[in-house]
C-alpha cells in the first residue's frame, strides 16, 4: 500500500454545506499561497469557464462563536432562467473544464439529482434547481471540485457528519432533521445526530463529499501545512457551525 504523502482532511463535527466546504477551501488555499484572495480567484476563475454569467462570487470574514471563518456568498447580477438537471449536465459537459474537475462535478450534481427525483418523485432529467439557486449549486459542485485539485492532495478524508435534529422548514412543508434527502444520500455514510435542533447538513454538501473523500476515519498524523474554516449561511454565534479543512504532509512521519 502506498503512503499518501499529503492528504486533505474534512472536519465535519458541526455539519456540511456546499458553502461551507467552498469557504473553508478557499481559506485554505490562502494560507497555502500566503496571498489573501488567491482561493477566491481561482474559484472565479474556474467558473468562468462554465460560461453562465449574471452571477458573482464573493467571499467574507465571519467571526462565529470567537473562530475567524471565511464565509461566500452569490450575488445575482442578471435575471438567471430556470434550469433542470439535464440543462446543468449539459452547461458542464460542454464547459472548457478540466477533466478532472468536471468529472467530479457532474458525479456530485448527479447524485443530488437522483435523491431529489426519489424524494420528490419526478424523472431525473425534469428535477429542476430554481433560478440563483441553480447558479449555487453550479458554484458549490464546480468549485469544490476545482479547489481540490488547486489543493493538491494525494488522499482526501473526513469526520463522521452531524446532520443535526430537530426540524427544517423549507419549500415543501416542516420535516424532521434530516430531511428525506438528506437521510437518501447520507445512507452509506458514518454519521452522528448532535442536540442541537437545527439541520446540519445539506444534500448539496453530502453529494459532494460522496465524491470527493477516499474515505471516511480519524484525523491524519503529520506536518500541519495549512488550514482553513468555512461557515455557512446559517452560522451564528447561537448556532456555531463551521467546516475545517486542513492539509497534512507525511513527509518524514511515517
Amino acid at each position: 500500500m502506498i503512503t499518501p504523502e499529503r492528504s486533505l482532511y474534512l472536519d465535519c463535527g458541526t455539519g456540511v454545506s456546499g458553502d461551507m466546504l467552498l469557504a473553508a477551501l478557499i481559506d485554505l488555499l490562502d494560507e497555502l499561497h500566503g496571498q489573501p484572495g488567491s482561493g477566491l480567484k481561482a474559484l472565479q476563475d474556474g467558473l468562468a469557464e462554465t460560461g453562465i454569467r449574471g452571477f458573482e462570487v464573493r467571499s467574507l470574514r465571519r467571526n462565529v462563536a470567537g473562530t475567524q471563518t471565511v464565509g461566500v456568498d452569490i450575488v445575482e447580477t442578471a435575471r438567471q432562467p430556470l434550469r433542470t438537471f439535464a440543462d446543468i449536465r449539459r452547461i458542464l459537459t460542454e464547459s472548457s473544464l478540466t477533466g478532472p474537475v468536471r468529472t467530479r462535478a457532474l458525479s456530485a450534481l448527479e447524485l443530488l439529482a437522483e435523491a431529489e427525483s426519489q424524494v420528490h418523485e419526478v424523472p431525473l432529467e425534469d428535477v429542476h434547481f430554481h433560478e440563483i439557486g441553480a447558479v449555487d449549486t453550479v458554484a458549490d459542485m464546480v468549485g469544490v471540485s476545482l479547489l481540490v485539485e488547486a489543493v493538491g492532495a494525494d488522499e482526501i478524508l473526513a469526520s463522521a457528519i452531524d446532520l443535526g435534529s430537530g426540524f427544517v422548514t423549507f419549500s415543501h412543508g416542516t420535516l424532521p432533521v434530516p430531511a428525506p434527502a438528506v437521510a437518501l444520500l447520507a445512507e452509506p455514510l458514518p454519521t452522528v445526530a448532535s442536540d442541537c435542533g437545527s439541520e446540519r447538513a445539506t444534500p448539496t454538501g453530502i453529494a459532494l463529499l460522496r465524491t470527493i473523500v477516499d474515505r471516511f476515519g480519524e484525523e491524519p498524523c503529520g506536518a500541519l501545512r495549512g488550514i482553513g474554516f468555512g461557515s455557512g449561511s446559517r452560522s451564528s454565534d447561537d448556532n456555531p457551525t463551521f467546516l475545517r479543512a486542513a492539509l497534512y504532509d507525511h513527509a518524514n512521519h511515517a
